[in-house]
């Protein structure tokens, strides 16, 4: 029987915690957990990524790399999350944008065994994703700071830079509000969601 995993996502380095609770099945590839995390998280999705845990490297493997010995990085679209995972309590990284370098902690919160969905769900969480390219948890806490501040010399520009973002909600970005209705709507059209991206990305 498949098997639901539930995961907490917690962004390192914010304070307070930017986190996530979500559930996918046990045998979702690593690259389509990528996009889960993508989706879930407010990423924008256009940066590298890697999984870590234990010995284990999962990621993008390109065709001119070859072999590298026994930090070699296995594709992400071989290997399902429940190869990988098998106990409650197991931990592993995930790394977005090798130049911010988002790190994230994943916790495997708890496996459901006579659970059925249809699609990733998003639980909960707390606090907006910060936006694309603001410059890692510094850059991001400098934006925050020059949000507050109406008379900081960069205010206007980096307002109306923001509210184009995926993380804007209608047009407008709030550090506190999380849009987990968008959230679980792309989650339920998540293979469109796939097609899409690979589409632009081959392009």
């Amino acid at each position: 029987m498949k098997k639901v995993f539930k995961f907490r996502i917690e962004l390192e380095g914010t304070s307070p915690t930017i986190w996530r609770e979500f559930l996918a099945p046990s045998d979702t590839t690593f690259y389509r957990f990528h996009h889960i995390i993508q989706i879930v998280m407010g990423w924008e999705n256009y940066h590298l990524y890697e999984f870590t845990m234990d010995s284990y490297r999962i990621g993008q493997q390109f065709e001119e790399e070859g072999f590298n010995g026994p930090n070699e990085i296995i594709d992400s679209k071989t290997i399902t999350i429940g190869e990988v995972l098998q106990a409650k309590g197991q931990k592993l990284e995930y790394l977005y944008d090798f130049g911010d370098y988002w790190q994230h902690s994943l916790t495997l919160e708890m496996i459901i065994d006579d659970l059925t969905i249809p699609f990733p769900i998003c639980c909960a969480g707390a606090l907006n994703c910060p936006p694309e390219d603001v410059g890692s948890i510094p850059g991001f806490y400098d934006f925050l700071k020059i949000m507050e501040n109406p008379r900081h010399p960069e205010h206007k520009e980096t307002k109306t830079w923001v509210n184009s973002k995926l993380v804007a909600i209608d047009g407008r970005y709030d550090p506190q509000k999380i849009p987990l209705e968008r959230v679980n709507y792309v989650l339920l059209n998540l293979d469109n969601y796939i097609k899409d991206w690979e589409k632009e990305a081959n392009q």
